[in-house]
């Protein structure tokens, strides 16, 4: 891209104002590579240097000065057009091609009654980030995050009539013509504007980038590599695996509470009006309450310390799912509270495969220790035959199933591929070729139907839409696939799938406010990852798939693996309250306790962007405690890895700066 593809504007008033390039580029002298272009118009006149650092890499900047003599409230834009025809496109955190898939109300396509849809860098995985490309060729254009300014951008796309696109960079932080303010709702557009004294010039640089996808609809996988290794300065874990085991442990015990005779997990805590936290009704198997995953890592901490009041808790709370909730179709309910109230038959294939899963895990666990429960891996057999025996070839395993009569409920998305895992786990438990097979099979049909679109839906069960969670087992499948097959087939599905989950990590820390909770309790976005096209939040999941993304690591050998699971355990663990406890909004967490949502952007509440909510939901300390489990603090520092800045970790204190805007 240079400069015959570019354009820039400055917006005044609700008026996009034009400025013209007034002279032939510079071309670089001997021994430079820069190239120059000056364009103006009557207010404003700016100089763009282009400056390849690297293949397929060009640092943009740009010097933009008031011409005037007086005061200037403006938006400043860059736009770029590319010279090929596009086949697919990604606004990383926000928009897969559009977000066609799903039942939602989330930002569909490029425009919203004829205006580009325009979003800024707060809700972008990667900083104001756009992406066109082709089989052939990939074009992103992107913010830089090496002064407040040039990082306070927001992005836009202009698909052309020729089929090209026309990637915008617009300053300072816009959201037009609406903002998506919470799952389905808009407000009014938002609207930042730079200040320029007279003749005072400001400066700005962004990111241009460009070649070769990896495979067709993976362009965003390069996006990341360069992301990684140009935006962000990490920082370190905030505990030890070992303190975040002893912190989860804390929590969860708080969780237990006893329904029906049976020693359950609450779904979470909720305030309860005294300046605290209470248990909220509600006991689940996977999914948000994670009971399952609770009760086996309950088992393996009792059984290796001799803690038998966490033995009893997770013998108890198994039994109640295998004794209780096993259905005549050999289909469990995976919501206790729905069966004892009587609120629903219809379960999820994400809840399902979490129960294949964690029961045959912890019937293995006690198999090690000298004692069978064969009722265990019974339940987690039946759920699995009744779902092999009802594979659609259209849909897989489907979405939901009624476990009272077997009909199914819904059969969309890639959810069921949370059965995958599970099945891998049966094999390694009892052997049986069965399973295997059909983990191959599931692996193989989600891998080609969605995951090689770029596109994976309906994990995240509180939206219908495009996500992050349904990759998640895909990802943990094939790495499960390649260790017994050790088939190339396996491995590169495992990196395709950590490829699309990583497109939704941050790969750069917001600027807070000033009064924002982000700022107040030094809480970091990089590392989080987004929910999904429907809700634009950022929450601790990425912990889960850390031990995954480090044997990627380790098997390719290639950095960036590390630096993702490095970053996914720092966001995860940095805001776990410690053993003596911490306050935030006058509401006291006690160990271990961490809240599910972060806002970044301008999403749900009046304290967004910055906002820390009060939902202390089980799922995070579940996650954070299973992979302290699987991995070691000497896994996650690698001392031969340095910031690509020339300088290794900084503290959160040190990322954070006044805001340059009005």
């Amino acid at each position: 891209m240079n400069e015959r593809m570019t354009q820039l504007f400055c917006r005044i008033g609700g008026k996009d104002e034009p400025l013209n390039r007034v002279d032939v580029s510079e071309k670089p002298a001997s021994g430079r590579r820069a190239e120059k272009a000056l364009y103006e118009n009557s207010r404003i006149r700016a100089t763009l240097t282009w400056e390849p650092v690297g293949e397929g890499r060009t640092r943009l900047a740009c010097s933009w000065q008031n011409r005037t003599q007086e005061k200037l409230s403006c938006q400043l834009e860059i736009r770029i057009r590319t010279d090929f025809v596009y086949e697919h496109y990604v606004i990383p955190g926000v928009s897969l091609n559009g977000n066609d898939w799903g039942k939602g109300k989330e930002p569909k396509g490029l425009a919203s009654g004829g205006e580009p849809w325009v979003f800024d860098y707060r809700r972008t995985t990667i900083p104001a980030c756009t992406i066109s490309e082709n089989g052939d060729r990939y074009f992103a254009l992107m913010a830089s995050d090496e002064s407040p300014l040039s990082m306070q951008a927001s992005c836009s796309m202009l698909p052309q009539e020729d089929g090209t696109m026309v990637h915008r960079l617009l300053y300072p932080c816009i959201e037009r013509p609406e903002t998506y303010c919470r799952r389905d709702c808009y407000e009014p557009s938002h609207e930042d504007f730079l200040t320029f004294d007279p003749q005072e010039a400001k400066e700005t640089a962004a990111w241009l980038l460009a070649g070769r996808p990896v495979r067709p609809n993976f362009a965003t996988a390069c996006v990341e590599d360069a992301a990684l290794e140009l935006l962000g300065s990490p920082f370190p874990s905030a505990y030890g695996t070992d303190e975040v085991k002893r912190l989860c442990c804390a929590f969860a015990e708080r969780l237990v509470v006893e329904t029906n005779g049976r020693k359950m997990f609450s779904i979470g805590q909720t305030p309860d009006g005294k300046g605290g936290f209470q248990n909220a009704e509600g006991y689940e198997f996977g999914w948000c309450g994670q009971n399952g995953m609770y009760a086996r890592l309950f088992l393996e901490r009792g059984l290796r310390t001799g803690d038998q009041k966490l033995i009893c808790t997770a013998l108890d709370n198994l039994d109640a799912w295998t004794h209780e909730a096993v259905e005549e179709t050999g289909l469990i309910h995976t919501h206790y509270h729905w069966m004892l109230n009587g609120e629903s038959d219809v379960e999820d294939t994400c809840n399902l495969g979490f129960a294949v899963l964690e029961l045959t895990r912890a019937w293995s666990v006690m198999r090690k220790n000298g004692e069978d429960r064969p009722e265990w891996l019974e339940a987690a057999r039946r759920i699995a035959d009744f779902l092999i025996s009802h594979w659609a070839d259209e849909h897989g395993f489907g979405k939901a199933w009624n476990v009272k009569t077997g009909e199914c409920a819904d059969p969309a998305g890639t959810i069921g591929a949370y059965l995958i895992p599970g099945l891998v786990e049966l094999y390694l438990a009892d052997g049986r070729e069965r399973w295997l097979e059909a983990a191959r099979r599931a692996c193989r049909f989600y891998r080609d139907r969605d995951l090689f679109s770029f596109q994976c839906t309906a994990g995240a069960l509180d939206t219908y839409c495009i996500d992050k969670e349904s990759s998640g087992p895909l990802l943990a499948g094939a790495l499960a696939l390649y260790e017994i097959d050790k088939a190339e087939e396996w491995l590169e599905c495992a990196k395709l799938a950590g490829w699309y989950f990583c497109s939704w990590m941050f790969h750069h820390d917001i600027i807070p406010g000033e009064n924002s909770d982000f700022a107040r309790y030094g809480y970091r976005t990089l590392g989080g990852t987004s929910v999904s096209a429907q809700h634009h939040h950022i929450d601790p999941w990425g912990a889960l798939m850390v031990p995954q993304l480090l044997r990627l690591w380790k098997i390719t050998g290639d950095w960036h693996w590390h630096r993702r699971a490095s970053l996914m355990w720092a966001n995860a663990v940095q805001n776990l309250a410690p053993s003596q406890g911490k306050t935030i909004h006058g509401l006291f967490r006690e160990a271990g306790a961490q809240n599910e949502g972060y806002h970044h952007c301008c999403w749900g509440d009046p304290g967004a962007p910055g906002f820390i909510n009060d939902w202390l939901v089980a799922w995070p300390q579940a996650f954070c405690w299973n992979t302290a489990e699987q991995i070691t603090d000497a896994d996650l520092a690698d001392p031969a890895q340095k910031s690509h800045k020339g300088s290794d970790i900084v503290k959160p204190s040190e990322t954070f700066q006044k805001n340059d805007t009005e």
